[in-house]
């Protein structure tokens, strides 16, 4: 027996505050990671930067993905099935509805970028070397240690790389009983190179 057009419309109505429930949560779990893991590497910017994280919005960030992503817990077998279930979402029927002449689909539009508000912020940070660590946000900061390091954001992204080689191998020469003076001090060698 074959399903009548207005019921199977009626089920997919019925059925898609469950799809969207659980898209929501699997998107939000994502989104933590992604949260958690860009905090980690402004965190590392940071120090590399002889600043504190400690006195900045940064560690607030950072301690709230992990306290959110503790509590779920978050598993290796987890993240493999939001991704899993995130490559499944296709969207193809969009394009094909478009093509069918049966939606109003407007043009792309170029919108800002998170990449274009980051370079925009470097070149303010390339002339203006003032930043308040207290009140920045994580893009003011992000920038802020990026236009340390370049012009845009590849070539101040390859100096970092090299600039944290330098660090952990500075850091690695040093004895297990180092003092916090020769700790400075590997910092400090690092610095002027």
């Amino acid at each position: 027996m074959a399903i009548r057009r207005s019921d199977r419309a009626r089920l997919a109505r019925l059925a898609a505050s469950r799809v969207h429930a659980r898209r929501h949560e699997v998107e939000r779990r994502v989104g933590r990671r992604q949260s958690l893991a860009f905090c980690e590497y402004l965190r590392s910017l940071l120090l590399i930067e002889g600043v504190e994280p400690e006195t900045t919005c940064v560690m607030k960030y950072l301690r709230e993905a992990e306290a959110e992503l503790a509590a779920i817990p978050d598993t290796p077998e987890l993240r493999r099935a939001d991704e899993d279930y995130l490559a499944r979402t296709d969207t193809c029927w969009i394009d094909q509805e478009w093509e069918r002449k049966r939606r109003y689909r407007p043009p792309p539009r170029e919108e800002k970028t998170l990449g274009s508000d980051v370079e925009r912020l470097l070149g303010r940070y390339r002339t203006d070397c003032e930043i308040d660590f207290a009140t920045a946000s994580p893009m003011e900061l992000l920038a802020w240690g990026l236009s340390r390091h370049g012009a845009t954001i590849d070539e101040a992204t390859g100096n970092i790389e090299k600039a944290a080689e330098d660090l952990l191998l500075r850091l690695d020469e040093l004895p297990d009983d180092a003092t916090q003076e020769e700790v400075e001090r590997a910092l400090l060698a690092v610095e002027h190179q």
